[in-house]
């Protein structure tokens, strides 16, 4: 039986090769889709026909003999020669195979509606149909979309190769080319690793070649780059010049190979494999791939040079993420074809904008929010109505059972206490969700689950998460407060403080904790360095300070604090941040050049109502309902004076807030700023002082989670401090957040109580936590 294979862009193209060659009676054995179109197996009915009467004795002379239809047409070239029964057989199996798979597949979105939406995101940023339909058959249920895009990006760190440290790569004797294809930049990222290989070991250290000899002008750019390093800088023709150079290279030294640019589908890649393989001496490839290409483009690149017959591909580094729209579809890549991401390129400086990075810093760029106002090559949530309008399947007996017994069962277990009803399955699961799209709770488990796993992360790769994290949830906001506290305490019988600071948004809402510090008898503990001796108060406010600056971004940094002296202030206005500092209604300033008291000098501010939903982030100010209170603030110009040094103009906010019922005035606040930056809104400000006050309760719950600690000796106490302080951040604002009304119901009935006061939060966001654990299972 003879098979041929057709190939066509759409199933009706594949058809109609088909029918020319073979005719309209041809037998179809399989239909698949593959990269690029569809492919289509079919023989002719009259030739299969012919075989089955081969194996029929010959009729005698005497039987009537029956013609034999005239042969088809030969088929065009796309057709193969004579294929075996058992390749069909193989061939229909795997089309099987691949339609089973699909039902799958629809089967599992039908199922899971957060599968759908998980989808269409990691879609949008640019990952395969390929990875995300391996991967999202794993994904269990969850009560959130949130939850579930922790899930991935946790499954998808796991899957991703990286370099574990710059060390690995950079060992005496390495020889390393860069390959890939034209306009990658491939010469300017070659220049970028000698910069980094001088920096480590020295000029003499290295030596640069290039094959680089079609494109005019590029063996100069790189005897420039050479030139400008004291790097000699060799230009190869053949694999015989490549010998003999790089046979006067010392064992010792490091060689950088520049190749020229080949299209993945020119047959020089081949030659290019050759050439690289036969020079005498091991040579480690890495792959570019560049970001800002199509992922069908970067896959097609990918496959080509990992099947081009040279040394296997050592990883690769990814160029030119400043121009791409997503990072998605390089480390899609990476991860299918297994090729450990050694760097990434950021821009055209040498040697600045080649970055090495973790596979969680990779994921958090590749997820960021999408700056394009709307999509235009990935499905919307309109795109994939009907995945989501499809019937769901019904459960079997089995799984109804079971959710029957978890809807009676587990909230009696959660909630059983005397005098008060259990509640329903429905509203701790509303409780969970919650949980999972704050993302202060929702960080604030993921560290928790990771310390119960007894693989709590370092304090520093937290915080630069935690940061990304909170950078991609700020929206269009043009600042961010650093608030900053300080709480006694108490580990291990030493007596200490702990400087505790956190980030929180234009609307007054947490957003993740800052860098921490603490200082104790036996020394001060800092991200920045450790100290045997802690330093004062305010050295040590400059330190937090100066490591929540961040020059290279856009965001304004205000930072929130209390008490501050004027030699601080001073310090912080000369160094160009911006500043909130409280203070008391008996600090003395400066009011039309005579001296005063804050309170005296707040009588002149012109006082003007707030917006009561702008406060609406906060439930309770000074133990009130802020619906019950009414807000009026205002701004005036004073200056701090002191003996031999210029007066400081600053502002003074002056905050009150009256009962509307009657109008009594509930409290007033003050607090300075600098006069020569530009002021946020009045009601920005406003709330960043109400913050910075109430915030206190949270460090007030956080010590005594660290202080619980104090036991595990194996964990640097750093880490256990950012982890105090995200569970601190985390119950304050379970107290705190009108959106997390119902997750706080639920956590105080587990309790016991109706109302979740302050004192119980931490242990009812464990209750949480424990909740959501058992709701995952």
């Amino acid at each position: 039986m003879n098979i041929s294979r057709f190939f066509g862009a759409t199933n009706r193209e594949a058809m109609r090769q088909v029918r020319l060659a073979l005719g309209s009676e041809a037998l179809i054995i399989s239909n698949k889709r593959v990269n690029g179109g569809v492919e289509i197996l079919a023989t002719d009915q009259t030739l299969l026909a012919e075989d089955d009467q081969a194996a029929i004795p010959a009729p005698s002379a005497s039987a009537p003999q029956t013609p034999t239809p005239a042969s088809p047409v030969p088929g065009p070239a796309s057709q193969d020669p004579a294929m075996p029964l058992s390749g069909a057989i193989d061939e229909l199996k795997s089309s099987l195979e691949s339609r089973f798979d699909e039902l799958l597949w629809g089967n599992q979105l039908r199922r899971s509606p957060h599968a759908v939406t998980l989808f269409q995101n990691l879609l949008r940023f640019g990952f395969s149909t390929t990875l995300l339909r391996a991967m999202l058959k794993t994904m269990p249920e969850f009560s959130g979309v949130r939850a579930a895009v922790q899930w991935a990006r946790a499954e998808l760190i796991k899957h991703l190769p990286v370099l574990a440290s710059e060390d690995q790569l950079w060992k005496p004797g390495l020889a390393l080319a860069l390959v890939g294809p034209t306009g990658v930049g491939k010469t300017t990222t070659i220049a970028k690793l000698a910069a980094r290989c001088v920096r480590r070991n020295g000029p003499e250290s290295l030596v640069l070649l290039t094959t680089d000899t079609y494109r005019i002008g590029a063996h100069e750019q790189l005897k420039i780059y050479g030139q400008m390093m004291r790097v000699p800088v060799h230009v190869v023709q053949d694999v015989y010049a490549l010998r003999r150079i790089l046979e006067t290279v010392r064992p010792d030294q490091t060689v950088l190979i520049d190749n020229v640019g080949i299209s993945q589908r020119d047959r020089y890649v081949a030659d290019q494999a050759a050439l690289l393989a036969g020079a005498g001496r091991q040579v480690e490839r890495l792959l570019a791939l560049n970001a800002s290409s199509h992922g069908d483009t970067l896959d097609e690149v990918a496959r080509s040079y990992a099947r081009d017959g040279g040394t296997p591909l050592r990883g690769c580094v990814i160029t030119k993420i400043d121009e791409a729209a997503s990072l998605g579809a390089a480390l899609d890549t990476a991860i299918r074809f297994r090729l450990p991401v050694h760097y990434v390129s950021n821009g055209q400086k040498v040697p600045e904008n080649l970055l090495f990075l973790t596979a969680p810093e990779l994921l958090d760029h590749a997820l960021a929010p999408v700056q394009s106002a709307r999509p235009q090559f990935s499905p919307t949530e309109a795109d994939l109505a009907a995945l989501m309008a499809i019937t769901q399947p019904e459960e079997t007996a089995e799984a109804l059972e079971q959710r029957r017994r978890q809807q009676v069962l587990l909230p009696q277990l959660l909630t059983q206490t005397a005098g008060t009803q259990a509640l329903g399955l429905d509203v701790l699961q509303q409780a969970v969700a919650r949980l999972d799209e704050d993302i202060v709770l929702s960080e604030a488990y993921h560290l928790w689950r990771s310390r119960t796993a007894q693989d709590l992360p370092a304090s520093i790769d937290v915080i630069d998460h935690l940061h990304r994290v909170a950078l991609a949830n700020l929206g269009d906001s043009e600042r961010v407060w650093v608030v900053h506290d300080r709480q006694a305490l108490s580990w291990q019988g030493s007596k200490g403080h702990w400087a505790i600071a956190a980030w929180f948004g234009s609307k007054g809402q947490p957003l993740a904790v800052a860098n921490q510090q603490i200082g104790l008898a036996d020394g001060w503990y800092s991200p920045q360095q450790a100290q045997l001796k802690a330093p004062p108060a305010a050295d040590a406010l400059l330190d937090q300070i100066y490591l929540e600056s961040d020059p290279d971004s856009h965001l304004a940094r205000w930072h929130v604090l209390e008490g501050g002296s004027q030699a601080l202030l001073r310090q912080l206005t000369a160094q160009g941040h911006a500043w909130l500092s409280l203070c008391g209604a008996r600090t003395r300033v400066y009011q039309n050049d005579e001296a005063c008291v804050v309170s005296a000098a707040a009588s002149q501010a012109a006082l003007q109502p707030l917006p009561n939903h702008l406060f609406t982030s906060l439930r309770q100010v000074s133990g009130r309902d802020t619906a019950q209170i009414a807000w009026w603030a205002g701004l005036t110009r004073v200056q701090l004076q002191s003996r031999g040094q210029a007066p400081l103009p600053v502002q003074l906010l002056c905050l009150r807030a009256l009962d509307v019922r009657d109008g009594h005035v509930i409290k007033v606040w003050h607090a300075l700023l600098p006069a020569g930056l530009v002021t946020p809104p009045l009601s920005e400000l406003a709330l960043a002082l109400l913050v910075r006050q109430e915030a206190h309760a949270a460090w007030r719950l956080a010590v005594p989670l660290l202080a619980d600690g104090s036991e595990k000796e194996t964990e640097p106490l750093l880490d256990r401090a950012v982890l105090a302080a995200q569970l601190g951040l985390a119950a304050w604002s379970l107290t705190q957040s009108p959106y997390l009304v119902s997750a706080a119901h639920a956590a105080a009935r587990m309790l016991g109580a109706e109302q979740l006061s302050a004192r119980q939060a931490p242990a009812g966001l464990l209750k949480l936590f424990t909740l959501k654990e058992l709701l995952s299972a």
